[in-house]
């Protein structure tokens, strides 16, 4: 049992491009699904390039937790709908895994 509540769902497609079964034949992607929690948010990066010119950006990022160790890869595509309706579809830029003071995986964490 998690010890955070799970009620998102995100879908993850491993691309297996280049790669043959046996019979020598193009594998196609496969997808599964995990339970989890979605945190959404974005924050304002701003940047001197050159002297006194100051740029700012806007970064939306997500954090995915996911029980336990999951089998997650950055070359995986992460797609999930938030409460807007909307989907979102994006590649890991950072894959943690917190662990208890044993060793056992607690979490995976995931940003997108």
């Amino acid at each position: 049992m998690p010890i955070i509540p799970m009620r998102q769902t995100i879908t993850v497609e491993r691309d297996k491009t280049g790669q043959l079964d046996r019979w020598g034949n193009p594998v196609s992607a496969e997808s599964f699904t995990l339970k989890s929690r979605v945190d959404e948010g974005s924050q304002i990066v701003s940047s001197r390039s050159s002297g006194l010119v100051k740029s700012e950006e806007e970064v939306a990022t997500a954090r995915i937790l996911i029980d336990k160790l999951a089998d997650i890869k950055y070359s995986d595509t992460i797609s999930f709908t938030n409460e807007l309706g909307e989907i979102i579809t994006r590649k890991p830029k950072e894959i943690n895994v917190k662990r208890t003071i044993s060793g056992k995986p607690l979490l995976t964490e995931v940003i997108v």
